[in-house]
């Protein structure tokens, strides 16, 4: 587990999932589009985990199109938020790994 004292304010689609905007046969696509869900939107997250490159990763759980619920997790790019000072809270990080 680690502490971290921040959430995070995703502020821009990474270049290569913008690459794929234009098209929903893609791969990334879906990738693309819950990270423009979370640019569009005026929340802040919380980190879910730290991996053992020091990225974060959020989970996002959310209504589908259909009404049903979705389950993601994502890990944001580095140039893509701005951390937001918050109260201290505890995070998972790769099994393995402590700091």
């Amino acid at each position: 587990m680690k502490r971290l004292d921040f959430l995070l304010n995703v502020t821009q689609v990474p270049a290569d999932l913008l690459a794929v905007c234009h098209q929903p046969k893609a791969d990334l696509y879906g990738t693309y589009q819950l990270y423009q869900f979370l640019v569009d939107s005026p929340l802040l997250y919380k980190v879910w985990m730290v991996d053992e490159y020091g990225d974060y990763w959020l989970e996002v759980n959310l209504i589908d199109d259909s009404g049903e619920p979705a389950f993601h997790t994502i890990k944001i790019d580095q140039d893509s938020y701005e951390q937001v000072e918050f109260e201290p809270y505890q995070v998972l990080t790769e099994p393995g790994k402590s700091s």
